[in-house]
């Protein structure tokens, strides 16, 4: 019974992964069938290079998913490591879902329009919208790091010369009764 959230990961990450195997394996067969053989005529050198990297993206996703979350057993069948959980939030889920963009993006390239192609464009936009967020304090802190060189330069002169600036950007206006 201690092992039993373990074994319950194991069970559920074996299911996700050879789900994913299989959706590879359809999607692949489909693009490569119809795309490819089918309509061999308009298939372009440009669509093979747009096909491969998007594929590799796809594989570099699911071998890394693959190494963490498939399960390992021993020899006796005994449960060695459940893998990291495949349900978890962050960037596991991140990976998943470059993947289905890219089927998605594939089937719809061989199946509708190659202008789909530009559906993959949503990956890199979307990570630069969870991106901007975190980077702004950084460029913030950079671009008045700038603004504290001027204040430095004002640190090195005397209190009584910037006493005497300050009262000159002041400006001293004497009311009289």
């Amino acid at each position: 019974m201690a092992n039993q959230s373990a074994k319950k990961i194991a069970i559920a990450n074996n299911k996700t992964l050879d789900n994913l195997r299989k959706g590879f394996m359809v999607v692949h067969l489909l693009y490569v069938g119809y795309r490819i053989i089918y309509n061999w005529e308009t298939f372009t050198a440009g669509q093979l290079t747009l096909y491969m990297l998007t594929t590799g993206v796809s594989m570099f996703m699911y071998s890394t998913l693959e190494a963490t979350g498939r399960p390992i057993y021993d020899p006796t069948g005994t449960l060695i490591k459940s893998g990291e959980d495949m349900s978890a939030e962050g960037l596991t889920a991140y990976m998943f879902d470059i993947i289905y963009v890219t089927w998605f993006t594939q089937l719809m390239v061989a199946f509708v329009s190659t202008k789909f192609w530009y559906t993959f464009l949503v990956i890199p936009g979307y990570a630069t919208y969870k991106l901007f967020p975190m980077i702004m304090p950084y460029l913030r802190q950079y671009s008045q790091s700038g603004l504290g060189n001027e204040n430095a330069a004002e640190g090195s002169k005397s209190k009584r010369q910037q006493k005497m600036e300050k009262k000159e950007k002041k400006g001293h206006v004497k009311y009289v009764r």
